[in-house]
């Protein structure tokens, strides 16, 4: 709002000095002639900075356009600091700090209490920070900052919102590789950084499995003191109160002890060589390449920026002109020796082109490399940078808000508080000589790790004439699964299990010359939003064909196994499924009683008995499977050997992994085969989905068609 309201007003002022001018621009015939005034100066306004004596820095920022005050804290904390084994733990922090209540309130009452007063209160956790944003009407303030300061200090980190905040980290995991720029800029950052780096390393199952309530509380008992915090207010208040109110709410808070910063490791030396990652359901290779990068400290930084923006900073900068409009090889492409504040960015250049061009995409980003050199900046393309950073400075500080921010930023990595001034200086007296010799120092294609994402087949030229290509593996690592001792006499009884199951379900005769199977179902889906009815039918073709069919509230959706290929059909169009939901979808396959059993004489499936256990509030013999690298363990009665149940590890409808458990009830015969009519699914002990059997045909003559991915 206070943004919207400057610009209105610039644009008044520019309005009022165009009518002023009128009068001469009316006595001259061509418009270059035209003389405007010049543009007012722009003072930036200084925060109010003090140190209170348990070692906060506070830094207020008055501003009294609208009744409105924002708080914001940066604690020195972050992902960067959390152990090895327990990636994702700053994350989660920054998710549950405010989401999960406080000693004193709890979080429901929280919510409540910020709805009715039109506040927010917000939490987070990036790689090298950690902290709490608050807004609030003016006449609130004081109490809001009470609350604020509550949420730093006291917070409860409830189960129940942990457990959702590491359900949504861990659909991210399993979602982690269907978005190709997603796969592009994850992999090559572990490239330039190494992969055991914090500054590139990704969290797992395992890691946030790692990760408990009590791991929270620790955290942050041992990085949230006010000695490693900055707080900055900016808005409708007066400084002098504000300062006073800032003393009583965290004077009283003890500073904390000295802690050890730790030693961030990174890849020193290039990882230089040509990477692929596989990934055949795009039309389009994603191309990325580059080696380490600067800090901002560093003296040659405001040369650097000026080269950036010659090289992929704007629309007439050399890749957009060259690569995009005269080459015609992508929409989109861009490059820059990247920095950081504190640690060395990435310089980078990536392009996204049609799997038709991919060598020749290289071939572009290559050559501006060179010519970065070959052909140097002239004078006319380092003025035209210099004066899209300088027109666009005026952006950093339109809002008070925006001041503030970077004030914060300043104080928390040790840069001067007037180091944005610094910079417009700084990009001012750079020379044209010196962007040359930023080019010639700072970009290096001889050390350029070159990845591209996408299919193997199609593209132009082999990869290999780059180099010797290093495939990259992505499978996502499945979480450490429950030992289970393979004993003779466990596997034995295992065997004997199932062999009763196969008896149980019809006979191994009758189970093995089944050849499809259709089924209708009537389900309840238990969804954030409520109880969901929806109508599915299975077509099940053995031993690898299957057709998914659900009817949803917004139109049908149907997803089909072939074999080794997979495609999704949506009322958006048909595509391909990627490689997990494809996996995902031959493992729904195999999880059908009739279907696993007929695998029992597969090579690599093993079935070892574990012991009594319940299921579906029955008494069981529990049989540990492995097949195809999966595994599961069985529930089956002892006395009947029906199949009642299965649990494994599978995921919601949200992506995120967890306990699986399907239970059989309502067993009937048909076509010579028993099969349970009412299947239950819960999802880490919750409800998750009730199905019931409408119908089932077996041994019914099945099209091909059905299998068939449409033609586009």
């Amino acid at each position: 709002m206070r943004t919207h309201t400057r610009m209105l007003a610039v644009a008044v002022a520019v309005c009022l000095a165009a009518l002023t001018a009128a009068p001469v621009a009316a006595q001259v015939s061509d418009a270059d002639d035209i003389v405007f005034p010049a543009m007012p100066s722009a003072e930036i306004p200084n925060p109010e900075r003090m140190v209170l004596d348990n070692g906060m820095v506070v830094m207020l920022l008055e501003d009294h356009e609208l009744p409105l005050i924002d708080a914001r804290v940066l604690v020195r904390t972050g992902a960067r600091w959390e152990p090895a084994d327990q990636i994702g733990l700053a994350g989660l922090l920054g998710a549950v700090l405010r989401s999960g209540g406080t000693e004193n309130v709890p979080s429901d009452e929280l919510d409540d209490m910020l709805e009715d007063r039109a506040a927010t209160i917000e939490s987070f956790a990036g790689l090298t920070n950690a902290g709490v944003n608050m807004s609030s009407l003016r006449d609130d303030f004081p109490e809001m900052l009470r609350i604020f300061a509550d949420v730093l200090r006291n917070p409860a980190f409830e189960q129940d919102k942990l457990d959702v905040a590491k359900n949504q980290v861990t659909a991210g995991i399993a979602r982690q590789n269907d978005n190709p720029q997603q796969i592009v800029g994850r992999e090559f950052t572990e490239l330039i950084y190494g992969e055991d780096s914090p500054y590139a390393r990704q969290a797992t199952y395992t890691t946030i499995d790692n990760i408990s309530r009590d791991d929270l509380l620790a955290f942050h008992e041992k990085y949230f003191h006010p000695n490693r915090m900055i707080l900055g207010l900016v808005g409708d208040f007066d400084s002098k109160k504000a300062s006073k109110l800032v003393k009583e709410v965290f004077g009283d808070w003890p500073k904390g002890p000295k802690v050890e910063e730790p030693e961030v490791d990174y890849r020193k030396e290039p990882a230089a060589g040509i990477y692929f990652v596989e990934k055949n359901d795009v039309t389009q290779s994603f191309v990325q390449m580059g080696h380490l990068g600067i800090q901002r400290d560093n003296p040659d930084y405001y040369a650097v920026e000026l080269m950036n923006q010659v090289l992929g900073g704007s629309f007439a900068a050399r890749l957009f002109s060259r690569v995009r409009s005269q080459k015609g090889l992508a929409y989109a492409v861009r490059g820059q020796v990247g920095s950081r504040w504190d640690y060395p960015g990435v310089s980078q250049l990536s392009i996204s082109t049609k799997t038709e061009t991919t060598a020749a995409g290289i071939d572009a980003l290559l050559e501006e490399v060179d010519n970065m050199t070959s052909e140097p900046p002239t004078e006319e393309e380092v003025e035209k940078g210099r004066a899209g950073i300088l027109k666009s400075f005026v952006f950093r500080a339109d809002s008070t808000a925006k001041i503030l921010a970077q004030q914060l930023t300043y104080e928390f990595f040790g840069y001067p508080l007037d180091w944005q001034e610094r910079y417009r200086k700084g990009i001012e007296g750079v020379s044209v000589a010196q962007v040359r010799e930023a080019a010639e120092k700072y970009l290096h294609p001889e050390d350029f790790a070159i990845l591209v994402v996408g299919k193997k087949e199609g593209v132009d030229r082999p990869l290999s004439d780059f180099g010797e290509v290093q495939t990259v593996d992505i499978t996502i690592p499945e979480p450490a699964g429950e030992e289970v001792a393979m004993t003779a006499e466990g596997e034995q009884k295992g065997r004997d299990l199932i062999a009763k199951a196969v008896e149980a379900i019809g006979g191994a005769e009758r189970l093995d010359a089944l050849e499809t199977v259709r089924s209708e179902f009537q389900i309840e889906a238990q969804t954030p939003q409520g109880a969901m009815q929806m109508k599915a039918k299975a077509t099940l073709a053995m031993p690898d064909r299957m057709r998914w069919e659900m009817v949803l509230p917004f139109g049908t959706m149907i997803q089909v196994l072939n074999g080794e290929g997979s495609f999704a059909q949506t009322p958006q169009g048909t595509q391909p499924l990627p490689e997990a939901a494809r996996k995902d979808l031959n493992d729904t396959m195999k999880r059908f009683p009739m279907v696993l059993l007929q695998h029992r004489d597969s090579e690599g499936f093993k079935a070892v008995a574990t012991g009594a256990g319940e299921l579906g509030g029955k008494s069981v013999e529990m049989v540990h499977l492995e097949l195809d690298g999966q595994s599961a363990t069985l529930g089956i009665d002892p006395e009947s050997g029906q199949l009642v149940g299965i649990k494994y590890r599978g995921k919601n409808f949200m992506g995120a992994p967890g306990e699986l458990v399907q239970t059989y009830s309502d067993f009937r015969e048909v076509g010579g085969l028993t099969l349970g009519h009412s299947l239950v699914t819960t999802f880490n002990g919750e409800p998750m989905l009730s199905s019931t059997v409408v119908s089932t045909v077996l041994d019914e003559p099945i099209e091909d068609a059905e299998f068939e991915m449409p033609a586009p």
